[in-house]
């Protein structure tokens, strides 16, 4: 399989699993908002991503809520996925265990390797994010621990 082909591969195999992290037994009644986002971010640069909000609350109709936040995006430096707990409404706020697996060119990471850390983030409609990430796989250069960070669009939509 050539190079081209099995990035195709491994970005479709990221939105499967981002579609599919959510347990079956996470009733219709449980989710509350898809946030659509895209951003710049070290190390996967330009990317476009999602995530589902999930909460008991009634986000939509009320002042906020908390719940538990998974998503992933996708860009020409790499791919992330992401999971953990987040405050929806007023300014937004979460902090999510992130995995991040970089292609030939990422922005201050090691190319074609695996990282895993933390990120938290905030805002309203935008958002602002900073990390830290440390390599688990891949080539060995001096970035054997990177800072994440990200600045972008992250639009709510309520059902």
């Amino acid at each position: 399989m050539t190079q081209r082909g099995l990035r195709i591969l491994t970005r479709s195999a990221a939105l499967a699993l981002i579609t599919c992290v959510c347990p079956a037994t996470i009733e219709a009644s449980d989710f509350h908002a898809l946030l659509i986002d895209t951003n710049y971010a070290a190390p996967v640069r330009w990317n476009v991503g999602a995530s589902l909000f999930l909460s008991h609350e009634d986000v939509g109709h009320s002042d906020g809520g908390t719940g538990i936040i998974v998503g992933g995006g996708v860009g020409k430096g790499g791919m992330q996925v992401w999971g953990g707990t987040a405050v929806l409404g007023g300014p937004n706020a979460d902090v999510r265990a992130v995995i991040t697996r970089t292609w030939d060119n990422p922005n201050g990471a090691s190319a074609n390797s695996t990282y895993v850390g933390g990120e938290v983030g905030f805002g309203l409609l935008w958002r602002v994010s900073v990390g830290y990430a440390r390599r688990i796989s891949g080539h060995s250069t001096r970035h054997d621990q990177i800072i994440t960070w990200g600045v972008g669009v992250e639009v709510p939509w309520f059902r």
